[in-house]
């Protein structure tokens, strides 16, 4: 994550021999110098990889995930303070229970967890959340009415005044299915409000979704039925304007290759996509991607 100053890179898996061992380490680069400096871990979260974690403007906030070796989802985290480069437990009371791709995306004052898999076994989709809030150290619990279906490995944005939730994977009864409806999260009424889903990308996971300043633009993932009626890796999206809340497509002309699992980023500008699966069965590792100007 960006600080202004440094990328902080922590936890993941991929450590050691096995590439389900999970990380528990963590380094800052410094692009104006192009080094890297170690993180301490005296203090830091165990081992994990599928946490959350987000960029206060003092520290960083680290929470969830799995220990893949032993199948443990975790319900316990820290936040690093850059400026004393100390590490401090969060409370866990109040906190939502153990999980992994949750959702988790910072206000500015508070850090809202939601969904993912978890609680009594680790693929049981969530439908709860939590609010945390550094300045007290305290979590307040999200609102259930109105909240999306219990879901997993979802996307969510910041507009400014709302958490936007799209996607993901565990909605139905009979069996996980790709998630079809989203919602809006008003923390300031604690209530939660439907998303049009007209003009709407196909039910999908693995896509990204990025706050633009006006528009959330979704792009990519894996579904059941792409825009373009195959299946599997998408090449499509579409952003959503909150204010109208409405859908527009993304264009297709220049866009990279169908994808799963890639990273998107908002640049003040444009939607920069690179990497993730593609091809035959999403199982292709990429090495592209594409700037789009929306």
């Amino acid at each position: 994550m960006w600080t202004g100053q440094r990328v902080l890179v922590w936890g993941g898996v991929g450590c050691g021999e096995r590439p389900q061992l999970p990380c528990g380490d963590g380094a800052a680069y410094a692009p104006d110098t192009d080094t890297w400096s170690a993180l301490p871990t005296q203090g830091a979260p165990s081992a994990r990889g599928w946490h959350t974690a987000a960029w206060t403007g003092r520290g960083m906030l680290v929470w969830g995930g799995e220990e893949p070796q032993q199948a443990r989802v975790l319900g316990d985290g820290a936040r690093y303070d850059v400026e004393t480069g100390t590490w401090t437990p969060l409370s866990g009371t109040g906190a939502p229970v153990a999980r992994r791709y949750h959702s988790a995306v910072w206000t500015g004052q508070e850090w809202l967890v939601w969904g993912g898999s978890g609680g009594a076994a680790v693929d049981v989709a969530l439908r709860d959340g939590a609010a945390y809030s550094p300045a007290t150290d305290t979590w307040r619990p999200l609102a259930s009415a109105g909240a999306p279906e219990a879901r997993w490995a979802h996307t969510a944005v910041w507009t400014g005044t709302e958490m936007v939730v799209f996607g993901g994977l565990g909605c139905g009864g009979d069996g996980p299915r790709y998630c079809e409806a989203g919602a809006r999260y008003d923390p300031q009424r604690d209530a939660w409000s439907p998303l049009s889903m007209k003009g709407a990308p196909s039910p999908r996971t693995g896509h990204v979704a990025v706050w633009s300043g006006t528009r959330m633009l979704v792009w990519g993932g894996a579904a059941a039925k792409c825009g373009d009626g195959g299946s599997g890796a998408c090449a499509d999206g579409a952003a959503y304007d909150p204010a109208s809340d409405t859908w527009t497509p993304l264009r297709t002309e220049g866009a990279p290759s169908a994808r799963s699992g890639h990273a998107g980023v908002w640049t003040g500008q444009s939607l920069f996509i690179w990497g993730g699966l593609g091809g035959a069965g999403a199982e292709v590792a990429l090495s592209d991607g594409a700037l789009l100007v929306p």
